[in-house]
């Protein structure tokens, strides 16, 4: 039986991926995280988004090491988000050091305990500047979860690291949403994490700019 935990943060991505996930497993988990994030709010879509697509369980843990890390705009109070397009040349001051990697270790975690062999991630690297966003990082991860997993040892079932919008453009990713059915309308994408969404941040204009004409 083909079973996924997806990573789900509330936003168009993740919720392209969980709704991917329905039609190509059997057994649907989602797992969110609360790092002190300063769209928080994300969360409450998430929540929601969850209890549409029908999972199994939605897992929301905290990870508190965040808050104790400073520099990032995402985690930092002292730091201004950004306004307009991503850097092209360098990760921009929204990254948050290491989340992607903190992120599937946990779900990684879970997997084991529930004996999940696929963790789903809706990362894409073409037009994210990311460093956590890479198919080198990707790859990386896989292996090392895959080295330290009690499942693999005992079972010798891999665990793989689903991460299918991986050569995909936002736009793209966009496309394929409408195609599933996805409601993106109970999505959300702000670094600020106003409500109403700020239409400003480097998110929110590639938001719009993938949704242009499909919402």
């Amino acid at each position: 039986m083909r079973k996924v935990i997806v990573l789900l943060s509330g936003g168009m991505d993740s919720a392209t991926l969980l709704w991917l996930a329905k039609r190509e497993f059997e057994k649907v988990w989602a797992i969110s995280f609360h790092y002190g994030q300063r769209h928080s709010v994300e969360l409450k879509y998430a929540k929601e988004l969850a209890k549409l697509a029908g999972v199994e369980d939605h897992i929301v843990v905290e990870i508190p090491t965040y808050r104790s890390i400073k520099g990032s705009a995402l985690i930092d109070d002292r730091v201004e988000v950004p306004k307009g397009e991503y850097p092209e040349n360098e990760p921009p001051i929204t990254t948050v050091p290491m989340r992607n990697l903190n992120f599937l270790a946990v779900a990684g975690a879970f997997a084991d305990s529930l004996g999940i062999d696929h963790i789903g991630i809706g990362v894409h690297a073409l037009d994210t500047p990311y460093p956590d966003c890479r198919p080198e990082f990707i790859t990386s991860a896989e292996a090392a979860i895959n080295a330290g997993s009690v499942l693999v040892a005992k079972e010798k079932r891999r665990i793989h690291i689903w991460a299918p919008f991986l050569g995909m453009t936002k736009r793209e990713i966009a496309l394929l949403g409408k195609e599933l059915g996805v409601p993106f309308e109970k999505t959300y994408s702000c670094y600020m994490g106003t409500e109403p969404p700020c239409g400003e941040c480097p998110t929110c204009v590639q938001r719009k700019e993938a949704l242009e004409g499909i919402l």
